[in-house]
């Protein structure tokens, strides 16, 4: 599905490049979480999932990125749209029209669909998202959590194979990340949408990720299962990062010598082992 092999890539206002022989592999039906300091390169590869790098970021680049059978280098922009679809950290950047409506309807628009497939589609997908009642909104009166919905709404109306979220939990408050997790859990169930989430929350990357990709300088420093990763909270410190809530807890309890046989990342895992604690 997505095939990243050999890449290196220097900003034009770079000494250094920022990708250095980077290859990276996702199968269909991944949830795969990228983590890692500012400055690590975590932005920089998701650019190459639709093409920015090499079409709109200049910069040297070498190496190939392949995207469901497609090479991004010969493949336009546009053309990866239908492909990729991206979520950036403020909605109110990606909103394009005054109304919902017709921010939903513009990628189905430039597509040349037919006003019955526009309109079949448009409600196919404000069901599916529970947003009916947004759908005659001026989009300038909408809450951020909103305007994500209608950008997903958009961007679903495509029907991309991959959804690239880069940081779409910060400008949210905690509702609408919890609505947008059971969102991106569903398409990737009931669709097999392959789904890569940039994010510094690791509370909310531990509980949708199936494999987390721990990046810094431009490498993979780790590449396992969420438990794996977000429970070697000594890893995730000397790479910058600050740990999940549960599993920091755990560690530190571990630290203090009690008795912790393992470090969990949910709260149902440590409810158990509470439990155990106290039968």
């Amino acid at each position: 599905m997505i095939e990243i092999e050999k890449v290196n890539f220097r900003y034009l206002n770079s000494k250094k490049s920022i990708l250095q022989d980077f290859s990276l592999n996702i199968s269909k039906g991944e949830i795969v979480g990228i983590i890692g300091p500012t400055g690590s390169g975590k932005s920089t590869i998701c650019y190459l999932f639709n093409g920015l790098i090499p079409h709109t970021i200049k910069g040297i680049f070498t190496g190939s990125t392949i995207i469901d059978g497609k090479n991004t280098a010969d493949t336009s922009v546009e053309e990866m749209s239908e492909k990729v679809g991206y979520i950036l950290q403020e909605p109110s950047f990606q909103i394009a029209s005054p109304h919902v409506e017709s921010e939903i309807t513009f990628g189905m628009e430039n597509l040349g669909l037919s006003i019955e497939e526009m309109d079949e589609k448009l409600n196919n997908i404000i069901q599916k998202l529970n947003i009916s009642h947004l759908r005659y909104r001026q989009t300038a009166n909408l809450s951020e959590g909103e305007k994500q919905k209608v950008i997903l709404a958009s961007i679903l109306t495509m029907e991309p194979k991959i959804l690239v979220l880069d940081e779409s939990s910060s400008m949210v408050d905690t509702t609408s990340k919890i609505n947008l997790m059971k969102t991106l859990k569903e398409l990737n169930q009931q669709e097999q949408k392959t789904i890569v989430i940039i994010d510094h929350d690791l509370d909310f990357i531990s509980q949708i990720a199936t494999r987390i990709l721990l990046i810094n300088d431009g490498k993979i420093i780790a590449d396992s299962t969420p438990n794996n990763i977000l429970t070697d909270i000594k890893l995730l410190r000397e790479n910058g990062l600050i740990p999940a809530t549960i599993p920091s807890l755990f560690y530190e309890l571990k630290e203090s010598n009690l008795p912790v046989s393992r470090i969990p990342t949910s709260s149902d895992e440590a409810t158990k082992i509470l439990a155990e604690w106290l039968s």
